[in-house]
């Protein structure tokens, strides 16, 4: 086939395909309809992805993931990370304040809220790590919190257990809801 047969054999399927779209046995909810079960079905999918947040031009995080996949449901727009995440939030001055770890995230867009699952370990610059296997970041309230157990270890001074966790973006102001243990790493056996 030559170049101008394949050209009009498109355009005769574009109209044909306008034509039927239009005709009046379907009505404009039932389009409506396709559309919106087309977008939800619709998959976008990225590998070895590094996302750069900024906020007026400042370095906010950087965040990398093997796996991203996208689905842009018109009524609830997901991002995912199936295959884990690495970020590296920074301060104003370009200081990292923080770095988390997770097996799993998942931002639903229109509540702006993203949920950070599996193994999640975070440091903040204050060298305090925090592991759970859940957060939720509330980014409208700027506040993270967990309802399942949590573990603090402050420096090599202490581990906090506890039920339940908020703190700030930082995590650098955090509370616990419940604290079921402490151990003072310093503390020397007494015979």
């Amino acid at each position: 086939m030559n170049q101008l047969t394949i050209y009009i054999q498109a355009a005769i399927v574009t109209i044909a395909a306008f034509f039927i779209g239009c005709s009046s046995n379907h009505s404009v909810d039932e389009m409506e309809a396709y559309h919106q079960l087309r977008d939800s079905l619709t998959v976008e999918v990225a590998e070895q992805v590094e996302i750069i947040y900024t906020d007026s031009a400042v370095l906010r995080a950087k965040i990398k993931a093997p796996l991203m996949k996208r689905f842009p449901d018109k009524e609830n727009p997901k991002l995912e990370m199936p295959e884990g995440v690495n970020a590296t939030f920074y301060n104003d001055i370009n200081e990292v304040t923080s770095r988390l770890t997770a097996k799993y995230a998942i931002h639903n867009e229109k509540e702006d809220i993203i949920e950070i699952r599996d193994s999640v370990i975070v440091v903040n610059k204050n060298d305090e790590e925090i592991r759970t296997d859940e957060l939720i970041w509330d980014k409208k309230n700027r506040r993270v919190t967990s309802d399942k157990p949590v573990r603090v270890r402050i420096r090599d001074e202490k581990i906090i257990k506890a039920e339940g966790f908020e703190s700030d973006e930082d995590f650098l102001n955090y509370k616990f809801t419940k604290v079921t243990g402490i151990v003072y790493l310093d503390e020397e056996i007494e015979e």
